[in-house]
C-alpha cells in the first residue's frame, strides 16, 4: 500500500504523525510526506521522504521562526481567532452570525493560506503520478483532502488536540441550515467547490471531514462529536536529539519543567518569564526551563534553582519531573499525559484553553489565563501541583487511559481496511 501524509509547514504538527509513519513504513508500505519547502527538513530528519509543495514560503522567510502560526494568524483576523469562544461557554455568543464570520477567518487565514493555489497543484499533480492508497491530512491541511479527492482514493484527518474547528464548523452548519435558502452562506464549501472544480470533482462535506479521523488524544480529554474514529496512542517525538549529561543524573529534589514550546505564547501572561523564575527562586525544587539564547539574554540573574537549556527532548525530560507549566502546546501536553505529570497550562486561546479547562476538570492539572497568570497565581499554582495527591493520582489515570490506546503498528491494518472499503465506493 501506498501512503502519502501531507501536513502544514510547522515541525510540531508534523512530530506527532511520524510514528505512525514510521510503523507503515515498518509493516513494509511506502511512505511519502509533502508539505511546503520549510517541513522538508523536519521531515527527512524524521527519516523519511519528502515532497515539497508550494513556490511560496507560505507565511514566513524563516522556518525556525517562532512566530509561524501568530504571524499568519495576524494577517487574517488573529484577535476574532484567538479569543473566539471555542469551549462554548457562552451559548449565546455561539451565533449564525459569529460562527460564519470564523468560517470566513478560518478559510482566508489558515486554510487557504496552507491550500494555495500552487501548494494544492504540485500536491494533486503528485497524487495523480504516485498514485497513493490512503492520503493522511493534518487537520489543517485540507490540501491532502482536496488531492484524495480530486484521485478517489480514502482519506483520513490527523487530530492531536480538542476538535474545536469541527464542533464549531457543525454548529454553524445547523444554524445556517435554518435559514431560508436565499440567506445560507458556507465559506469553506464556497472555497473547496471552487478549488475541486479545477480537477474536475466536487465538494461533499467528507473533504472537510476525512472518511474516518486518526486521533491520539485520551478519549475522556475528547469532544464528543460522534465522528468514525481511529484511537491511536499518542507516541512522543520531539525531532533528532542528544540526550544532555546532567538528565542522566539522579534528581535530587522535585523538578519542574518550564518551556514555552516553539510558539513563545507564555510571553502573554501577566508575568514575564524573570517574574515566574523569580517567583519560584525559595522553592526547594529545581527549575528547567527551555529557552532559546534570545529569550535567555533579556532575563538577567538567573535564580540558583533554576537550570537554562535552550532544547531538551520532553520524552527523556518529563518523566524526570513533578510538574510542568506551560502554553498548552500541543506535544507539551500529550507528552506530559503520556508520562503522567501533573500540568499547569496557561491558556492564551486557540484551543489551548479548551484544553487547559478539560485538564483540569478531569483533576490531571491546573488551568490559568493568560490574563490571570501573574507570579503569585503560578507560584500557588505549581505548589498545589507538587503537593496534591489527588492531581499526581489523576495525571496517572490519564497516563494509563493513554496508553490503552492502540499502538502505531496496531492501527496499519485499520488503515489498509480504511483504504480498501473507500477504493472500491472510488472504483
Amino acid at each position: 500500500m501506498r501512503v502519502l501524509f501531507v501536513c502544514m509547514p510547522h515541525p510540531t504538527h508534523w512530530q506527532p504523525m511520524v510514528p505512525l509513519a514510521w510503523a507503515l513504513r515498518a509493516a513494509g508500505h511506502e511512505v511519502r510526506v509533502a508539505g511546503q519547502p520549510e517541513l522538508a527538513e523536519a521531515i527527512t530528519g524524521s527519516g523519511l521522504t519528502a515532497v515539497p509543495i508550494g513556490t511560496e514560503h507560505w507565511y514566513a522567510a524563516d522556518p525556525h521562526d517562532p512566530a509561524l502560526l501568530g504571524e499568519l494568524l495576524a494577517a487574517g483576523g488573529s484577535e476574532h481567532v484567538q479569543d473566539f469562544d471555542w469551549a462554548g461557554e457562552d451559548p449565546a455568543a455561539w451565533t449564525h452570525e459569529s460562527l460564519l464570520g470564523l468560517e470566513h477567518v478560518l478559510v482566508a487565514s489558515l486554510f487557504a493560506a496552507i491550500g494555495s493555489d500552487s501548494a494544492v497543484d504540485d500536491l494533486v499533480a503528485f497524487t495523480r503520478s504516485w498514485r497513493p492508497d490512503l492520503v493522511i491530512w493534518e487537520q489543517f491541511t485540507l490540501a491532502g483532502a482536496v488531492a484524495a479527492a480530486a484521485t478517489g482514493v480514502a482519506h483520513a484527518r490527523f487530530v492531536y488536540g480538542p476538535d474545536i474547528t469541527l464542533r464549531a464548523r457543525r454548529a454553524f452548519l445547523e444554524l445556517d441550515a435554518a435559514l431560508a435558502p436565499e440567506h445560507r452562506e458556507d465559506p469553506t464549501a464556497d472555497w473547496l467547490s471552487a478549488v475541486l472544480a479545477r480537477y474536475g470533482r466536487e465538494y461533499d462535506e467528507t473533504v472537510r471531514t476525512g472518511h474516518a479521523t486518526i486521533d491520539v488524544t485520551p478519549p475522556s480529554t475528547r469532544l464528543d462529536l460522534d465522528r468514525p474514529t481511529l484511537d491511536l496512542r499518542y507516541t512522543p517525538y520531539n525531532g533528532p536529539a542528544v540526550l544532555p549529561g546532567w538528565l542522566a543524573e539522579p534528581v535530587a529534589r522535585p523538578r519542574v519543567c518550564l518551556t514555552l514550546g516553539v510558539s513563545d505564547q507564555l510571553d502573554r501572561s501577566r508575568a514575564g518569564l524573570a517574574e515566574i523564575l523569580g517567583g519560584l527562586a525559595d522553592l526547594d525544587v529545581e527549575v528547567v526551563a527551555t529557552l532559546r539564547a534570545e529569550h535567555r539574554e533579556g532575563l538577567g540573574p538567573v535564580p540558583a534553582n533554576a537550570r537554562l537549556v535552550d532544547f531538551v527532548p520532553l520524552h527523556d525530560l518529563l518523566p524526570s519531573c513533578a510538574a510542568v507549566v506551560h502554553h498548552g502546546g500541543v506535544g507539551t501536553r500529550a507528552t506530559a499525559e503520556a508520562h503522567g505529570v501533573p500540568q499547569l497550562i496557561i491558556g492564551y486561546g486557540w484551543d489551548t484553553r479548551t484544553k487547559a479547562a478539560r485538564t483540569q476538570e478531569l483533576g490531571a492539572g491546573l488551568y490559568l489565563p493568560d490574563d490571570r497568570a501573574d507570579v503569585a497565581a503560578v507560584r500557588s499554582a505549581v505548589l498545589r501541583l507538587l503537593e496534591d495527591p489527588g492531581i499526581r493520582e489523576r495525571a496517572r489515570a490519564l497516563r494509563a487511559e493513554a496508553a490503552e490506546l492502540p499502538a502505531p503498528a496496531a492501527v496499519v491494518p485499520s488503515l489498509v481496511g480504511l483504504a480498501e472499503r473507500h477504493r472500491e465506493v472510488a472504483a
